[in-house]
């Protein structure tokens, strides 16, 4: 039986968080929503909304009373703050607390004094430290790149120009996971409560490379030609980088510096052999469903 029965979460909006809310309400949990601004008829109507300040501990105390579960999926600007959020969970007696993290090499060593990455790993170490004095547990999700994204826009291939820049060789790996599964894989998190205590556990869908997703598009439309070209990851991210130490804090800067890491395959471990699908009740894509996928992009 699991312990957890009612959760709230925290960024029910944006590109994840919807996504999440109608997982855990199919799932029959009790969910709560966290949210600086109450809109009408923003949320189903089975749905708690509660407004909190989160800034404030006992604004989100007040409104954690009585949650078994909290996951956030509050978006990367806010990431560093949740220490907020732990320790109004920690004072409600929240028993499981998932930060917002959801990346595809988020939990690389390598990465940990990177700008984007070092965030994720201070939240992490503060809960490693709460959870190591009995306070709360945690439960860290590695989902890989969102699906919906490397299909949404060209990210790998760029479908619509049937042009292809290829990270390195065009063979690095890369674990995905779709948005409504990473909200599968947070309920099976709160329904396997000692099995996801306290440890990071990866979902994957498909390993995806380049060239992979080439030769599959050339197999279903093989009247296309491609134009390719490469560049190297490493490349990338010092750009990145270099910018961002410039004092450019635009999307497209913090792209390179995504793209040179999560694309960068087995450098910083974005592809998983051992996921936990099997646990978490994620199906792994078969090679006709990803034929299909390409074919629609190509339609």
């Amino acid at each position: 039986m699991s312990e957890i029965k009612s959760v709230a979460i925290a960024g029910a909006s944006g590109s994840l968080g919807p996504h999440v809310l109608k997982a855990l309400v199919d799932a029959n949990f009790q969910v709560t929503v966290l949210t600086r601004s109450k809109k009408q008829g923003a949320f189903d109507a089975s749905v708690k909304v509660v407004e909190v300040d989160f800034t404030s501990v006992e604004s989100l105390t007040a409104a954690l009373k009585g949650i078994d579960g909290l996951v956030s999926t509050m978006a990367a600007a806010a990431i560093e703050n949740q220490t907020v959020l732990i320790d109004a969970a920690i004072a409600a007696g929240v028993k499981r607390f998932m930060p917002s993290e959801y990346g595809s090499c988020t939990t690389s060593p390598k990465l940990e004094a990177l700008p984007i990455y070092a965030p994720m790993f201070k939240i992490r170490q503060y809960l490693q430290e709460k959870a190591k004095a009995g306070k709360l547990t945690w439960t860290v999700l590695a989902c890989g790149a969102f699906l919906d994204f490397l299909f949404g826009g060209p990210m790998l291939l760029d479908y619509a120009n049937h042009k292809a820049i290829l990270f390195d060789e065009g063979d690095n790996r890369i674990s995905s996971t779709s948005l409504p599964n990473v909200g599968k894989a947070i309920v099976g998190i709160f329904k396997n409560f000692e099995a996801t205590k306290n440890k990071i556990v990866r979902s994957s869908e498909v390993i995806l490379t380049q060239n992979k997703l080439l030769r599959i598009a050339e197999g279903v439309r093989p009247d296309i030609k491609w134009e390719t070209s490469k560049v190297q990851t490493s490349a990338v991210l010092k750009e990145g980088l270099d910018e961002l130490s410039a004092g450019d804090f635009s999307m497209p800067v913090i792209m390179k510096i995504l793209k040179g890491t999560a694309f960068a395959g087995d450098i910083y471990g974005g592809a998983y052999d051992e996921t936990d699908n099997e646990l978490l009740g994620v199906k792994e894509l078969t090679e006709e469903d990803l034929k299909k996928l390409v074919a629609g992009k190509l339609a």
